[in-house]
This record gives structure tokens, sequence and C-alpha cells, in this order.
């Protein structure tokens, strides 16, 4: 879809599995399940979904999934399949090589939405696989990631940092700011410090980026908050606020983690907020087996 001076498209890193009750914190499992079957280990399927922006001779690309980055246990855990070629490939089909991107826009730091800035080659090293990016981080969720509690180290691949530094050219904001032209963060820190939103034109008609603070569709109502939420209570007024504006100024609501909708605006049903028009992404045959 075209927002403002921008073509936004959809780009499927592939699929991961995550416990479906984790997912969905203190929701019974009899209703978040209506939306997300889990299998026999209690996993649903989670799409690992980055947007490209493309506009303003910018190529600016939001999230990169996990790439080729897992051993063999937490292969195990997760089962992360690749689609067609994972973001390398996903971007090839629309026409555009990894040394293309101009801009990176880390939400946040958890492996499954930065993993793939990093490739890892035959001999077991890794490079950048954006060589020629600026990545952008706010500063409070960088310090986080490098230093994390003992509670959520493990969702971090914490030895990339170090590389980030050489390689990148790092730039690490302090609270919301202007990416590009009318490409805005917007700080939202309930799931994790320094976690990060991106608002495409904002205003009437904006592109909102939901990264995990609204990761799939079902988690617009309001208690559909992760277990892995380090301040719930706040994660629950920054959807209550950004819900409310969605609504009013129709926004495009994208989702990082849905395996079935890509992107919706919002209606109100019965005095509650839910999803409406919706686009829909098949995913990659197996993805859900």
């Amino acid at each position: 879809m075209r927002i403002g001076a921008y073509e936004a498209l959809a780009v499927l890193e592939g699929t991961f599995l995550l416990d479906g009750g984790a997912m969905f914190g203190i929701v019974p499992r009899p209703l978040w399940s209506r939306y997300h079957a889990p299998d026999e280990q209690g996993r649903i399927v989670m799409a690992l979904r980055a947007l490209l922006l493309v506009g303003r001779g910018r190529r600016i690309l939001v999230d990169c999934g996990i790439g080729r980055r897992f051993g063999d246990k937490q292969q195990k855990i997760y089962r992360h399949l690749q689609n067609e070629g994972g973001i390398a490939g996903a971007l090839a089909r629309l026409g555009f090589a990894t040394d293309d991107i101009t801009d990176v826009i880390a939400t946040h730091l958890h492996f499954d939405h930065v993993g793939g800035m990093l490739t890892r080659e035959d001999n077991g090293g890794l490079r950048p696989t954006f060589s020629k990016a600026r990545l952008h981080v706010q500063e409070e969720c960088f310090k986080w990631a490098v230093h994390p509690s003992a509670w959520d180290g493990g969702s971090f691949f914490g030895g990339d940092f170090a590389a980030w530094e050489r390689e990148f050219d790092l730039r690490l904001a302090r609270g919301d700011c202007e990416i590009a032209p009318g490409v805005r963060v917007k700080v939202v820190g309930g799931h994790t410090p320094g976690q990060q939103v991106v608002v495409v034109e904002e205003g009437p008609g904006a592109l909102v980026y939901c990264a995990d603070l609204i990761p799939t569709a079902a988690h617009i109502r309001l208690p559909y908050i992760m277990a892995y939420d380090q301040r719930p209570i706040l994660t629950l007024e920054e959807k209550k606020v950004l819900l409310a504006r969605a609504l009013e100024e129709n926004w495009v609501l994208f989702f990082e983690h849905d395996p079935k909708v890509t992107a919706c605006r919002l209606e109100e049903k019965n005095g509650e907020v839910v999803a409406g028009e919706g686009v829909c992404l098949n995913l990659p045959a197996g993805a859900g087996d």
C-alpha cells in the first residue's frame, strides 16, 4: 500500500513457535485458542514480518526476524522456519538486495526482531546483513540489551551488540523522534525498556508498525497482554492511547507476529474497539505443522 510518499511492503522472514499461554498472559486458553490454535506442546505459530518503506530516496526496513542463528536446542524449542531464503529472499522477490537498505529501525532487541541483523557464514562467522544501513535503536533499549536482567537475558543474542557497535552506523535515539521525513518512532516501554513503534505519515490514515505492543490482531483486546511484558499495566495504558487515536484517525495497524492478518483498521462494536478491515497473508506451506 502507499502511505504518503512511501510504498509500504510486508516482508515475511519466516515463522517460529512460541508458548501460547505466554503470548496471552492472564487470558484463559479457551479464549485465546479461538484465534491461535496451539500444537500438542501448547505452542502457536508466530509470523516474523518486517516492514519495508520505499520513498524519498530511502529504503527503510523495520525489524528483520531471527535469521539463521539458532543452535539445535533453540531450534527444537522454537522451530524457526525461514520463508524461501529468509529476509534476503523476501527482499529479492520485491526487487531489492540487502545492500539496498539505507536504514534499519529496530523496534527493540529481542532475538526474534533483530537476530537477522547478522548473517552466519559457512565458516561459522557472522557478517552484517545490511552492510550499508544506518541502524536506529533507542539508547535505553540498547543499554538494557547489553546488560539485561536475569529474568529476560534469554531474549537477546547478547554477543551481537559489540559487533553492532563495531560494524554498523549505530544511531541511538533518546525518545520520540523522526527517522526520515514522515517516519517517526514513539517509545512504548511496557514490553521492554525502550521499545519503539513506527508511525508512517502521522495523522489521518497513518500506518503504525505495532511491534510487541500489539503483536497480533487478537492483542487489540485490552486484557490480551503477553506474559513477557515487564510492565503490563504500562502496556495496557499505552494500548489505550494508541487504539483510541487509531480508531479516531483511521490508522492502519501492521502486525509483526500475526500468522494470518498483516494489517487492519479498527472499528467499534458494542463499545469495544476490535479489528476491522484486514489484509490477509498466506504463510508458507507447513508453517503450522
